[in-house]
């Protein structure tokens, strides 16, 4: 109605533009407010005012922690960042590391007499062919074990419980 009188009583191109601005600035303020404020429920007799965000606290938690975690955080995605990512190279550096101090550990009592029987140039070619079959067959073999790594990391869980256990301005902000 302001906005009206407005135009009626000066009437030029501009006043319409401006008042959709201020307009729909209070709107999105007042929608904000509305959403995310009061952070802390306040009582007034039988009516309590609270966020409507931080009312649905636990609702937000569960749909946040599901999507993330089909859409993002999926074990698939976390594997072939792992396997193929920029810091692919320090992952299957220390996967050789690993696969040679296993090696080293299986061959265990039997180290003097494979050593003699192979030759310690031998011994150390085989442990290094030993890590890269490892090294080469790990992609292979990592998609049996996504449905596993997802019910034991259970990471969906955690973030919802997580998220779920803040404090609400910790959970808005």
């Amino acid at each position: 109605l302001i906005q009206m009188g407005v135009f009626f009583m000066y009437n030029k191109n501009w006043v319409l533009p401006v008042f959709g601005f201020l307009v729909g600035w209070a709107t999105n303020w007042l929608a904000l407010k509305v959403i995310f404020r009061p952070l802390d429920p306040h009582k007034f007799g039988p009516i309590t005012i609270h966020g409507i965000f931080l009312k649905r606290q636990k609702e937000v938690s569960a749909t946040f922690a599901r999507v993330n975690c089909t859409e993002i955080l999926h074990t698939k995605a976390i594997w072939e960042t792992i396997l193929t990512g920029p810091l692919s190279q320090n992952f299957f550096a220390m996967l050789r590391a690993h696969s040679i101090v296993f090696t080293e550990k299986l061959v265990g009592g039997m180290k003097p007499l494979a050593v003699t029987a192979m030759g310690s140039r031998q011994f150390a070619e085989m442990k290094e062919e030993i890590a890269g079959k490892i090294a080469e067959n790990l992609p292979g073999i990592m998609p049996h074990s996504y449905q596993y790594t997802t019910d034991a990391l259970d990471m969906e869980a955690t973030i919802r419980d997580r998220m779920s256990e803040l404090s609400y301005p910790d959970f808005e902000g």
